[in-house]
């Protein structure tokens, strides 16, 4: 549990941790509120709360109700049974702190089809009307609140008393284990993965239930669906479909591997998913926008393309652990880090950090279109009102935490490894091999130590294996020695580049000195030797630089 203690300083883990729980249950209901009796107007609310007060808000709090409870209890339960019964591949998910391995069964996608077919199939044959769940919205929801409150009070218990593995435990602190929860994977019997309902087969899936619930209301409502709904409804079933049909990669992701099961994860997966994740939708239903057929079509396309960025993060890191680095990425060999790091019971492990591809643009890279496909859903809605917008607002800030807090664990797993995996030496690495450290618009010749502007019709340097057999006996030893003599006027007496500062970026000069190891002086002296000895030489100084990094050979031009 010392990562849930150590992610932020005491005072700001007590302070956000009081404040959702205690703040949380009653937004979701003046949300609800709001989009759906107030306009959608923030002002139209808080006015009404102003002249009214607390008597006021207990007014508008919808208290559950029997259809409410059978609704959530009906959905659940359906749920629950497709994720026991349905046919799925064994998929394992990643070694736990403690050494142990969760064993699944990916049946995600195929749930994903039935519910989704069983839900319209209820409405098309009259046998249970979707606009029955937008009417009782505030109910459900608020059932939802106190239900998932004491299914949070169960995971507390079972975590004290029966723990399905040894990766469970008690900070001692009861607010902590309350919130952040006691187990990393609690289960009922053997086959019934808690955090895999909680988390995909009831908050995912609900996404998606509701996004269509909220497009049929406005249909039965207005005789039409108008084309903002379409978009939003649109893209949201396209990124839901596509975490089902990635889910299994999910399994390796923070929520699954690493955050336990508490009212952090599970009561936002059982009520915050639900009611905030839905809400432009929610909100579109009694605030229809015309578009146009061109901008409709714009918005689409941008939010699709920004979903599909999204999936490809998510699968080549995948693939690439899938295959333990043996695949390609962008149509090359990918570059990585072999990472070790020590388990909770003293075991030694590895694990490969991909450093290429969309991984090689920025370490949570994937974020970006993930928060822009958000801002694509809720522009339908256009700028009328602010508060479709607060899930796009609230998905920024919790990626920003998710990113501080996995870069956190990750630096305390991995140490020095996680250090270099910040360093920006990958590129220059990749490119060491052809005699060249290519930076940013220049070249560092290996072979002379001379540093050449590089031209923009794309001029083709020397490689060091270029040196032939006749190029050796008719002079080569000289052509080395003028290159040598060369290098020496364009270093200064310590070291540095002399001439050639007015080209280079702060960064490339410090990327430079920082480089002094490479020693290209070094390899400009061995001039006397044959070219298969300097070849030789090279690649010892590149096996020293390689023990983190993946660095191919030169070989005998």
């Amino acid at each position: 549990m010392a990562e849930a203690k150590t992610v932020h300083s005491p005072l700001v883990t007590y302070v956000s941790m009081l404040s959702l729980l205690t703040l949380c249950p009653p937004f979701v209901v003046l949300l609800w509120y709001t989009m759906v009796h107030a306009d959608g107007s923030i002002s139209q609310t808080w006015e009404y709360l102003k002249q009214h007060g607390l008597q006021g808000f207990i007014q508008i709090y919808p208290k559950p109700t029997a259809i409410a409870w059978k609704i959530v209890f009906c959905y659940a339960a359906f749920e629950a049974a497709l994720q026991l019964l349905l046919p799925g591949k064994r998929v394992e998910g990643p070694i736990s702190p403690t050494g142990n391995r969760p064993v699944y069964k990916a049946n995600g996608i195929a749930a994903y089809i039935v519910s989704l077919v069983a839900y319209l199939a209820l409405w098309w044959f009259n046998i249970f009307n979707p606009t029955t769940v937008y009417d009782h919205l505030g109910e459900i929801f608020s059932a939802l609140i106190v239900g998932s409150f004491i299914f949070c009070i169960f995971l507390y218990i079972k975590g004290h008393v029966a723990p399905s593995s040894t990766d469970s435990g008690s900070s001692g602190n009861i607010i902590i284990d309350f919130y952040w929860g006691m187990e990393l994977y609690p289960r009922i019997g053997k086959n019934f993965d808690i955090k895999v309902f909680t988390n995909c087969r009831f908050g995912m899936m609900s996404w998606a239930i509701l996004a269509v619930t909220y497009c049929i209301k406005q249909y039965e409502q207005n005789g039409r669906i108008a084309d903002s709904m379409l978009v939003n409804t649109i893209l949201m079933l396209v990124y839901v479909t596509k975490f089902f049909w990635w889910e299994a990669g999910y399994w390796s992701t923070m929520d699954i591997a690493h955050d336990r099961a508490g009212f952090y994860i599970c009561w936002g997966c059982l009520v915050w998913v639900p009611s905030i994740y839905t809400s432009p939708g929610m909100y579109l239903v009694n605030h229809p926008v015309n578009l146009g057929t061109q901008l409709a079509v714009c918005i689409l396309v941008a939010g699709l393309l920004c979903i599909y960025i999204n999936y490809d993060c998510d699968r080549q890191r995948q693939e690439f652990r899938r295959t333990n680095g043996k695949c390609l990425v962008w149509g090359k060999a990918p570059s990585k880090i072999v990472a070790s790091y020590t388990t909770t019971a003293g075991e030694t492990k590895t694990s490969l950090l991909l450093t290429s591809g969309w991984w090689g643009l920025a370490r949570h890279f994937h974020y970006v279109p993930e928060i822009l496909g958000a801002f694509f859903w809720t522009v339908p809605a256009l700028f009328n009102n602010f508060l479709p917008y607060f899930y796009v607002i609230f998905l920024t800030i919790l990626l920003f935490d998710r990113s501080k807090r996995d870069d956190d664990r990750c630096r305390t797993k991995y140490g020095k490894y996680w250090k270099v995996y910040y360093t920006d030496r990958m590129s220059a690495f990749d490119n060491v091999v052809g005699g060249k450290l290519k930076l940013k618009g220049k070249a560092l010749d290996v072979k002379s130590g001379s540093i050449k502007k590089k031209k923009k019709h794309k001029k083709q340097y020397d490689q060091i294996s270029q040196v032939t057999e006749n190029e050796k006996l008719e002079g080569g030893s000289e052509d080395l020695s003028a290159d040598a003599n060369e290098e020496s006027d364009k270093f200064n007496g310590e070291g540095k580049i002399a001439h050639y500062d007015d080209h280079l970026t702060p960064a490339e000069r410090r990327y430079i000195e920082q480089r002094e190891s490479l020693d290209v002086q070094r390899l400009a002296k061995t001039a006397n030797k044959s070219h298969r000895d300097r070849l030789q030489e090279f690649n010892q100084y590149l096996a020293n630089l390689s023990e983190h990094y993946d660095i191919p050979k030169v070989g005998p031009g």
